[in-house]
């Protein structure tokens, strides 16, 4: 369902792309007909596992066709390391790149250089720190990623990693694959979820969304944020506002942090 959406976003970012108000850089080619370049992992045989299996090289994110129909060039490739590599052919006359988070194109200052032609560099998910955003601001180009377009699998994603943790659930299934049986070795720490206070440093939309998948498992629930959420939202979880970190901290006996790693957040957690 995410990477859906992520494809038609990129979608509406390519047609979108010959705006005046989104470029700035001006071109060497015609505003037309434009070469787009992705890079995406190589699926395999998995790609016939899943007909919306579409963020790989097989599914080209589901943009060849509409592409093509509007005349546009569209070239997919995993091959993007190296000076010889498939996707360094195409950095001179490209217009657009798009990438993926797991599988990033890095676009540094020197590939931005060659690329006379390019306008608009696409993350197919969220994020930028594949691009050298000072390079690519100079140059004029436009950075784009599809924002929230992960936050339920990264909300999902949480809510698996602390039943994991809190049921002790690696050690047993390295028993269960090894032919063991301890019931001591991983009950000793195994523990309900129910009950526990669990904080949220940061309370945006993958925090939000967190504490409402929590809020069945009877949880005591904190959030700790510059602002407080919506109090109808509140009132749904339970959750209760935390204005001081410190306070916050040994209430909780598990801590998600849903912020971005920052010059001035990561000060927060170095002492």
């Amino acid at each position: 369902m995410a990477m859906k959406q992520v494809a038609n976003s990129a979608i509406k970012a390519i047609a979108n792309s010959g705006s005046s108000s989104l470029l700035t850089r001006q071109l060497h080619a015609s505003p037309g007909s434009k070469k787009i370049v992705g890079v995406f992992y190589k699926a395999n045989e998995y790609f016939t596992k899943n007909p919306n299996f579409v963020g790989c090289v097989e599914g080209a994110l589901g943009l060849r066709q509409w592409l093509e129909s509007q005349g546009h060039q569209y070239i997919v490739t995993d091959d993007k390391e190296g000076p010889d590599c498939e996707l360094e052919k195409h950095i001179p006359d490209l217009h657009v790149l798009i990438s993926t988070p797991f599988h990033p194109a890095y676009v540094t200052a020197e590939r931005i250089k060659k690329a006379k032609n390019l306008q608009l560099l696409l993350t197919a998910g969220i994020g930028s720190d594949h691009v050298d955003l000072k390079a690519a601001a100079e140059a004029g180009l436009t950075v784009a990623e599809v924002t929230g377009s992960n936050v339920v699998s990264v909300a999902e994603d949480e809510l698996m990693r602390i039943l994991i943790l809190v049921r002790n659930f690696v050690p047993g299934y390295h028993q269960v694959i090894t032919g063991d049986w301890n019931v001591a070795g991983i009950a000793y720490r195994a523990y309900d979820l129910e009950g526990k206070t669990v904080g949220t440093i940061g309370a945006g939309r993958i925090g939000k969304l967190l504490l409402q998948r929590l809020k069945p498992f009877n949880c005591n629930l904190l959030y700790h944020d510059r602002v407080k959420i919506d109090p109808e939202l509140e009132k749904q979880t339970g959750a209760k506002f935390e204005e001081d970190l410190d306070a916050m901290l040994p209430k909780c006996d598990i801590i998600v942090i849903n912020m971005p790693l920052t010059e001035k957040t990561r000060s927060g957690f170095i002492t």
